[in-house]
Order: C-alpha cells, then structure tokens, then sequence
C-alpha cells in the first residue's frame, strides 16, 4: 500500500507530467493544473484534479490532503515575453500562493521547486559552477531574460519561506531535459525531428558553440524521488541556511549546440543503419557571435553536494539520451 501522496502543481507539462507517471509507482499522485493530462499518458493511478494557481482557495483545497508538494508550474517562453503580466503573475505570485498553502497545511512537510540552471545565465561562464555560482538573469539572449529573472525570483521566494520555516523547501536547479516528450520547440527536440525525417539539421552560427547543460528526464525523476522520500523519512533537517536544500542536477560537462547536432546525426546515421542520412547546415543570420569554441571548455558543473544529500553516483549522459529518445521515434515510426 502506498504510504505518502504527492501534489504536483502545473503537472500536466513535460517534467510535472513525467514526474506523475513516474512517482505513482511508489506514492498516490495528484496532478493540479488548469490543462489536461497529456491524452497519450495512459495511467490510471494519477489523479488530476483542474486548479488555478493564482487561486488560493482552490489552491488550498486541492492540495489539503498531500503529503509533500512539487511544484512545476511556470509560464515558459515565447508565452512569458508576450503575456509578461501573465509570467509575473503565474511566476512569483503563484509560487507564493503554493509556499503559503504548504507552511499552513497540517499535513504537507515538505515543497521542492523545479529550478533551471539559466539562473546561473549562459554568456561568460567560466569556473567550476556550484550551488554558490550566483544569479546571473542577464547573461543570457535577450529572449530568455524574463524568464531567467523570474525563475531566479521562484527560487528567492522558496528560499525566504525555507529560511522561516520549520519546514522543508527545496529547489533541485536542473539542466536542460532530455526525454522523448520534450517540448517542440528545444533545440534538442527540433534537430531530432528534423533528421528523422531526413531533413537539415540547422543550427545558428551566432550560438553554436553556446555550452549547454543537459540532464536526463529519468535523472530528474529519480532525484525527485529520493528528495521527497528522505525529507518525508526525515533524513533531511530544516537548516538556518536555504542554501542547503538546494542541489544541481545535470551532466557535469556542458555540450555544445554543435556537438549536440553532430551527436543527433551520427545517433540517426548509426540506428537507422545508414537508411537515413541528414547532413548539417549552419544557419549563417548575420549575427554576432555570442560564444567561442573554447568556451566549454573553461567552466564544469559540481554535483559533490547531490551525491552528499541524495546519494545519488551516477547520471545519464547527454549521448544516451539521444540515442534513446532516437530508438523510441525510430520505433514508433516503423
């Protein structure tokens, strides 16, 4: 019999959605968002109930008998740069209503917030990049600083309420995620779909030596688990310092944008068996180079304090990612 139930806040998208498929092997899940399940989720032990983030009440009402919360709700872009009230008010508003329903609810120990590693911004990276590299919002284009801003601004919330409180408020700062249901318009998912169908694979010139962070659907699913279990199990403390419960999860060496597009075609040359054979072309828009090739090779990722607090030794490569969301497609086509 499962002992706890989880309430996931905005879990009809990619990670909420994957995460209640994947936690309901092992607790009673709860879905609250204001959309539908995706229709090709095919599981009977989710609850979904429909619930508007900036309502309290409902808010309130529909998480009154969970045991831990996760929230994921997030106005993502283009939507945050065309509805930017929207984003304010989805953003920091709803993620104090969800702060506020779990401190006042006699049953709920603990809230962990997906968090992003665009706080850490993209431009000048260099170092080692821990849990204490700093918010840098404005080091990335210009198309994702809301966005930056106001998941850095989620974090700041979650931490305030950590700091108050006797109870648990986490925030696990994920790389990109990689996983079969990723969303249409990730580069990652964009390049795959395009050379599946034999199509170029076209990355940008002004971003193609961008380094990026990427971490494993199935990673971020696993940690989440083990977050929740050992905060319900009281293995891990309220703490005077937030910074404590925070932990960053992804593949500890950045990947450039055209590594990750030469990776995706070998992976479709190789498993298709050399039936199909996208070539890459790079997309010359006349802008300013924002990054060089040396630039990846100048900062990695410390993960010491996830294997500290989680215990968690092993991560998903970006390379087996792609090889299995590229199975899974040329599968389902054939």
């Amino acid at each position: 019999m499962k002992k706890f139930k989880i309430g996931i806040v905005g879990g009809s998208g990619y990670i909420g959605s994957a995460l209640a498929d994947y936690l309901s092997k092992a607790f009673k899940v709860k879905v609250l968002d204001k959309s539908p399940l995706p229709k090709e989720m095919d599981n009977e032990d989710i609850e979904h109930q429909f619930c508007d983030i900036l309502k309290y009440e409902e808010l309130k009402q529909g998480l009154k008998d969970v045991d831990a919360v996760i929230h994921t709700a997030i106005v993502q872009i283009p939507l945050i740069n065309e509805q930017k009230k929207l984003g304010y008010k989805v953003n920091l508003i709803g993620t104090q209503n969800v702060c506020e329903v779990v401190e006042t609810s006699p049953s709920i120990k603990c809230m962990i917030l997906s968090g992003t590693w665009h706080v850490f911004g993209e431009k000048q990276l260099e170092g080692i990049i821990n849990e204490e590299f700093g918010f840098r919002p404005d080091k990335v284009e210009d198309r994702a600083r809301l966005y930056a801003i106001s998941k850095m601004a989620q974090e700041l919330i979650v931490r305030f309420y950590d700091e108050m409180s006797e109870k648990i408020y986490g925030v696990v700062r994920m790389g990109t995620v990689l996983g079969d249901r990723m969303p249409e318009k990730t580069a990652a998912n964009i390049f795959i779909s395009s050379g599946l169908k034999g199509k170029a694979i076209t990355p940008f010139k002004h971003t193609m030596y961008r380094p990026m962070l990427y971490v494993d659907i199935t990673d971020v699913c696993e940690v989440f688990e083990t977050y929740i279990l050992k905060t319900l199990d009281e293995k891990i403390c309220a703490e005077k310092n937030s910074l404590a419960h925070i932990v960053n999860l992804c593949w500890p060496q950045p990947l450039t944008i055209i590594e990750l597009s030469k990776v995706i075609r070998e992976t479709i040359v190789r498993l298709s068996k050399g039936k199909i054979k996208p070539r890459i072309e790079i997309a010359d828009t006349e802008k300013t180079a924002l990054f060089t090739a040396k630039d990846k090779e100048i900062i990695s990722v410390d993960l010491s304090k996830l294997q500290q607090l989680l215990g968690l030794k092993k991560l998903i490569s970006p390379r087996k990612s792609i090889e299995h969301i590229v199975q899974l497609r040329l599968h389902s086509e054939t």
